[in-house]
């Protein structure tokens, strides 16, 4: 079988782009390129970065958090710069026609798109071809197909587009596996030998960290009671009869036998039931692991999931240039800061489920369950609270997660759906779009997956507009 007619359409996009950008380092311009500051985004940020370096283009990559710090930045860049803006740009068309001026502008993004481009303005966004973005390609991935386009030789960073993926969450698939256009990138990996896919346990630190602490560190999905928990994992563990220590020294997972493994799998299930969770969040346990062949066994960098947690760590903790220096290929005193940073992301983390678990700080409404996490969870974090919430199911899937926490004027705001809803109709994109013009905001994203920013002083109503607006969308259909 041939490639899918709409992949060759979306790769010939690329083509263009990588031809427009070989013509504007011919006429020496510089590049300012912009990423967004989560583990796509600097995924993505750090292929631009390498695939510039590599044709000696002259550019510098900042990582942002959201559109308004790039439209506020457009204007002071010089007259004869070339733009472009990875991992986000989509969504905001017709606010960037305003900013960008008469320079070259270059949109190498993944979310929908609202309004139109310029007809000067590359756009390649894999929504022009009827592709998926929201599963079956990354931001990451996008900035990789254009790479690709312009060096060949820029196929040794398919493993960074597979972290950027998987960053993304876009493994939610059956077996907890990379598709679509993913596909793809990862056959170029495995091709060169610098990718192993199988299938295992998905702990985290599977190969390394002793089993108690892999299972502790686990957060996709979330284990209510274990993950964060080492003390409460050695617990468990014993309850099951499983030995994590031999002859003084730690077991990790890859050294469980396939019966241990299957016995500590129907443990998970039983304990999630007995929490009155669906036993189908310890499925979300069992999948593909990718392996970056060419990264030390012990380092965070081997498994691509756990690549991916560094990257978000980085950058929701305001050390984005990390993250990229790592994703580029820096290592030595750069990666041990950089583990450092996860190791110290990691217990925040856990302190912020904790504190969103709990009953009375949920609002639930007639269409949505609304998180706020106030002053207490930082604004950075949410969309990881909200990510691991939504894709652990910790809450259902009847009705789509808004989560907020404040900033020092404006609200951060991360929405999740369930498969179930978007396939019902809802749009979440749409809806944080609307709902947030509404109130004076902005917003916008994937149907699953979306994110606003809103006035402190508008949160009730933005919540009773977004509520409104599922309703209308889902037409009295849950």
């Amino acid at each position: 079988m041939g490639l899918d007619i709409r992949y060759q359409a979306f790769i010939e996009e690329a083509g263009e782009a990588a031809e427009r950008i070989r013509e504007l380092i011919s006429e020496g311009r510089f590049f300012s390129v912009f990423c967004h500051n989560d583990a796509d985004g600097l995924s993505s940020g750090a292929i631009a970065s390498v695939m510039l370096l590599r044709e000696g283009a002259r550019f510098s990559t900042r990582a942002v958090r959201g559109i308004e710090e790039i439209l506020d930045s457009l204007p002071k860049l010089p007259e004869d710069s070339a733009i472009i803006i990875t991992d986000m740009g989509s969504g905001y068309l017709s606010e960037l026609r305003g900013a960008v001026g008469g320079r070259p502008l270059i949109i190498l993004d993944h979310h929908e798109p609202v309004g139109e481009p310029d007809e000067s303005w590359i756009h390649v966004n894999p929504h022009n071809h009827g592709i998926e973005g929201a599963n079956e390609v990354s931001g990451a991935g996008v900035t990789y197909f254009v790479a690709r386009a312009l060096n060949e030789s820029n196929r040794s960073y398919s493993p960074i587009a597979v972290v950027g993926a998987l960053g993304d969450l876009q493994d939610k698939s059956d077996g907890r596996s990379l598709h679509g256009l993913n596909s793809l990138i990862v056959e170029d990996a495995v091709k060169l030998g610098l990718l192993e896919v199988s299938d295992d346990l998905l702990l985290y630190g599977r190969s390394y960290r002793p089993l108690h602490i892999a299972l502790a560190s686990t957060t996709s999905p979330f284990i209510p009671g274990i993950s964060g928990s080492e003390s409460r994992a050695v617990g468990f563990l014993s309850s099951l009869g499983i030995k994590f220590k031999e002859d003084d020294r730690w077991r990790v997972l890859a050294e469980l036998s396939e019966e241990e493994k299957k016995q500590l799998y129907n443990g998970l299930m039983k304990y999630l039931a007995s929490l009155g969770l669906p036993p189908s969040i310890a499925k979300e346990l069992v999948g593909k692991v990718y392996e970056l062949r060419m990264e030390e066994k012990w380092t965070y960098l081997r498994d691509a999931r756990e690549f991916a947690s560094l990257l978000n760590a980085c950058g929701k903790t305001g050390k984005e240039w990390l993250g990229i220096s790592v994703a580029m290929g820096a290592r030595g005193e750069t990666l041990e800061e950089a583990q450092r940073t996860l190791e110290e992301y990691r217990v925040r983390l856990a302190q912020a489920m904790d504190y969103v678990m709990r009953e009375e700080n949920r609002q639930e409404l007639r269409h949505i369950v609304a998180i706020d996490g106030g002053d207490v969870i930082d604004e950075r974090m949410i969309s990881s609270v909200a990510s691991i919430i939504s894709s652990s199911n910790l809450l259902g899937e009847d009705k789509p997660l808004i989560a907020m926490a404040s900033g020092d004027d404006m609200v951060k705001v991360s929405a999740r759906a369930s498969k179930k809803l978007v396939e019902m109709g809802l749009d979440l994109g749409e809806v944080m779009s609307r709902a947030a013009q509404a109130v004076g905001g902005r917003g916008g994203g994937h149907n699953i997956a979306a994110g606003a920013e809103i006035p402190k002083a508008k949160k009730a109503l933005f919540l009773l507009e977004v509520d409104r607006i599922v309703g209308e969308e889902l037409g009295g259909k849950v």
